[in-house]
């Protein structure tokens, strides 16, 4: 919307009141908070469900290729966000890069695999509660996990294509971060 304006980044942080900085973050495809996203809103003269369309990781630029590299990133700097979606190439490269961390880190050594588990769990949940939301599913199905065999159903889940459009079936009061 702001190229379509003709806008720099400068004016859009200008008008809407955010900084500079939150501006590319939004653009380089960081979900923006619903105080972010009202704030943008505003400026665009939007409505707020307008400009996020079908969630909140859709507001930047059309999403990235889904490559390894972008999917870690991605996971890595959003490890406390359990609100908005994570596609499912996002999410299955990030898993991949854990067990590779985590097979790396045992050849080095088991009390390193701890740790490195340990600092990985909560990204990947994280990024597992976006997975199930994008499927329109809750984000609670995981807890299924610490039953034996009851990981086959999230498992299901997770591997499911995206929700049409209007079918998140998640309340969007689930949204906050427990960053902020």
């Amino acid at each position: 919307m702001r190229l379509q304006r003709g806008w720099s980044q400068e004016r859009l942080a200008e008008l809407s009141g955010l900084s500079v900085r939150t501006v590319q973050r939004i653009e380089n495809g960081h979900a923006p908070g619903l105080a972010t996203a009202t704030a943008l809103a505003r400026a665009f003269g939007v409505d707020v469900a307008e400009l996020l369309g079908d969630g909140p990781s859709e507001v930047g630029p059309a999403a990235p290729a889904a490559t390894f590299a972008a999917g870690v990133r991605t996971c890595l700097a959003r490890y406390a966000e359990f609100g908005g979606r994570a596609r499912r190439a996002e999410y299955w490269w990030f898993v991949a890069f854990v067990v590779l961390a985590g097979s790396v880190a045992t050849l080095i050594h088991e009390v390193l695999s701890a740790v490195v588990l340990l600092l990985l769990a909560l990204p990947l949940l994280a990024a597992g509660t976006r997975r199930l939301r994008d499927a329109g599913h809750s984000g609670w199905w995981q807890l299924l996990g610490v039953v034996p065999f009851g990981g086959v159903v999230p498992l299901i889940l997770l591997a499911l294509p995206s929700a049409p459009d209007g079918r998140d079936d998640v309340p969007q009061a689930s949204t906050t971060s427990i960053t902020h």
